[in-house]
């Protein structure tokens, strides 16, 4: 059973030799539960830069996969303390990146809740940026069952 919620995202990224970004965006996403993992899924806009893309987050305590699939796919994983390498697509070709998460906040569960994660992404084994991403889930009190 899939409920309605608000996603309420932040997002800071932080490139050497680049200004500081920062995106939030509030949108209707879905949350639902399988094998006891936790899901929010929700479709990107032109504000992220991200349209015709679809993100779904996969929330298993301290490990956290974000998976895109439509225009701009990609798979990252983070889990706090860990390095673990994903897919990225830039929009020209895929790359491969590796994500270091040095903090993961996860308190999402059947009434929403809230993650936040620190990490850095690299490049052929470089710091290439530093993160922060949050996101604070709000039930709508709509379900459907799906």
């Amino acid at each position: 059973m899939k409920t309605q919620v608000l996603a309420a995202i932040s997002s800071t990224q932080r490139f050497e030799g680049s200004d500081e970004e920062h995106v939030e965006l509030v949108t209707c996403a879905s949350l639902y539960e399988r094998q006891g993992k936790f899901y929010v899924s929700y479709d990107e806009s032109e504000l992220t830069g991200l349209n015709g893309t679809r993100t779904t987050v996969k929330l298993d305590g301290k490990s956290v996969t974000l998976i895109r699939t439509g225009t701009y796919p990609s798979h990252m994983q983070f889990t706090e303390g860990e390095r673990q390498v994903g897919l990225y697509d830039t929009g020209f070709g895929m790359l491969t990146i590796s994500t270091h998460a040095s903090r993961v906040y996860n308190t999402i569960g059947a009434r929403g809740g809230e993650l936040a994660i620190d990490y850095t992404i690299e490049i052929d084994q470089n710091v290439a940026g530093r993160h922060h991403f949050e996101m604070v889930v709000t039930p709508q009190n709509k379900t459907e069952n799906k």
